[in-house]
């Protein structure tokens, strides 16, 4: 059983090396699951490979996933130059021997994830497989490509406290407030007013003075005796003798008049 043996660089790192063996009748997609492995690449989001010439100048393109292409061609009928749509082959469903048209083979390996990389293969030997072990397999391990940066999981914050917004009030300025000569009279409501007054005015000069009537000798002298002495409750006094005093000689007086 023959078996292809590829050796694999970096165009960006020059101490990367990777030795890489892998039967003809395998794809192109165990060839790339080999070269992952080897080169530790993470985040595959697209990979093609190039078959190219003895300078590394790009042909047929094999990608991982289904891709189109606008190729322009001469079309000897028309006579022009046209534009083809076409659709690329895919990597699992194209075997290296389909491809491989020199023993010393050159081909492109591009692969896209979080960063990009270019590798340059080409086929180092044809041999014999020696006993029955696992392909691909990779063979000489040289160098490690940098690893892309690890971004912290940001930690959530807590929600900002909602802004209370106050309303403002807009003051007028000076100039702009209204003056008392720009305010405009009303002459039905003076007039209105000014009845009204008139008619107030009216009723106080008819307005009639009650005169309290003419109190009878009798009545103003009785009035005037009670307004003289006027007796307080005897509760009113705490001490007896100086009650006593006051009214002593009041039984003595004459009833007459």
């Amino acid at each position: 059983m023959l078996i292809y043996h590829f050796r694999i660089t970096s165009e960006e790192h020059e101490d990367f090396l990777r030795e890489i063996e892998i039967q003809p009748k395998q794809t192109f997609f165990d060839f790339h699951a080999i070269i992952v492995e080897s080169a530790e690449l993470l985040y595959c989001e697209k990979a093609s490979f190039f078959m190219t010439d003895k300078k590394y100048k790009k042909d047929k393109e094999i990608t991982l996933k289904t891709d189109k292409r606008h190729i322009r061609k001469y079309d000897e009928d028309l006579d022009k130059v046209v534009t083809d749509t076409v659709t690329l082959p895919l990597m699992k469903n194209s075997k290296l021997n389909q491809y491989i048209e020199d023993p010393h083979q050159k081909i492109i390996y591009e692969f896209v994830g979080k960063e990009h990389h270019s590798f340059f293969i080409e086929l180092f030997k044809i041999l014999k497989s020696d006993g029955m072990p696992s392909y691909p397999r990779c063979i000489k391990h040289i160098g490690e490509l940098p690893k892309p940066p690890v971004m912290p999981v940001p930690i959530p914050s807590k929600p900002p406290t909602p802004k209370i917004v106050i309303p403002k009030i807009v003051i007028p300025k000076p100039e702009e407030a209204v003056k008392l000569d720009d305010l405009v009279e009303n002459d039905s409501e003076l007039a209105i007013i000014e009845n009204e007054l008139g008619s107030l005015l009216a009723e106080e000069d008819t307005a009639i003075i009650e005169v309290p009537a003419a109190v009878s000798d009798d009545e103003e002298s009785y009035s005037y005796g009670a307004e003289e002495e006027e007796m307080e409750h005897i509760e009113d006094y705490e001490d007896i003798e100086t009650l006593d005093k006051r009214f002593r000689g009041f039984d003595n007086e004459s009833d007459d008049f």
